[in-house]
């Protein structure tokens, strides 16, 4: 653990856990104080070395997982501070760009303004060329950041942005459209169906659906996100669109 005094120096700092087995960095996090054993502490804590099942752990499961298989092999996880003296914002920034750089990392949300990402030059030109879509007045849709390791795995716009969301169910019950981000542009909408909870992973929610009618997908698809949906304090995957957010912007569904 840090002292008091370490703590003081070291302000916001951003760090990464290396598997010893394979020298691999397996998390990359941010923080300050004692932030960065906290995982390990949490992952160990009561654990007697059974199959890791915990139905109250959705969030990081993957990571603790890797720590306990750690902690089995005999070995302890390297603890690295990448960079610190940094403020809040900085630690931010210096997070998303790590996490960026590593492959197969146990985290479950991206780094912050992660659509402002790795990408390439060409592709950069184009997408921020892109106008921004305007919020329709009274109409209730939420918006979903996918990313192109998970797009890979899938297969599809539509199985990356279905599951597996940590949301509030009675909220997006009430909600008919789900826009799907990629890198700050709307791949596509689809019209849900139905909310429903996965056995694997009972804290988190999917949808069924299908694909937009046409005059939905043409108010959004191709469009990049406005700016009020990139602030600070807007990092989660999940973003709802509130009507009152931006009156000016808004228009209604000719």
């Amino acid at each position: 653990m840090f002292s008091p005094e370490v703590i003081e120096q070291l302000k916001y700092y951003v760090y990464r856990l290396i598997d010893p087995r394979t020298g691999l960095t397996f998390y990359v996090g941010k923080g300050k104080g004692n932030r960065l054993f906290a995982h390990v502490n949490d992952a160990l804590k009561n654990y007697n070395g059974e199959t890791y099942v915990d139905k109250e752990e959705d969030d990081v499961s993957a990571k603790i997982q890797q720590i306990r298989d750690i902690k089995n092999a005999g070995l302890e996880v390297i603890h690295v501070i990448q960079r610190y003296g940094l403020t809040e914002k900085e630690a931010f920034e210096v997070e998303a760009a790590l996490i960026d750089c590593y492959a197969g990392l146990t985290n479950i949300q991206m780094g912050h303004s992660s659509e402002r990402g790795v990408n390439n030059a060409e592709v950069l030109q184009r997408e921020l060329s892109l106008e921004e879509f305007e919020d329709v007045e009274g109409m209730k849709y939420c918006i979903i950041k996918i990313n192109d390791y998970w797009l890979e795995q899938r297969g599809s716009v539509y199985e990356t942005v279905r599951k597996y969301w940590k949301v509030n169910l009675k909220r997006v019950e009430k909600i008919p459209y789900v826009l799907a981000s990629r890198n700050g542009v709307i791949a596509d909408v689809f019209s849900v169906e139905k909310w429903y909870a996965d056995d694997a992973f009972p804290n988190r929610y999917m949808f069924g659906g299908n694909q937009a009618p046409e005059e939905i997908r043409k108010l959004f698809v191709n469009k990049r996100l406005p700016k009020h949906y990139t602030k600070k304090g807007m990092a989660s995957p999940v973003l709802y669109h509130d009507s009152l957010i931006n009156a000016k912007n808004k228009k209604k569904i000719e």
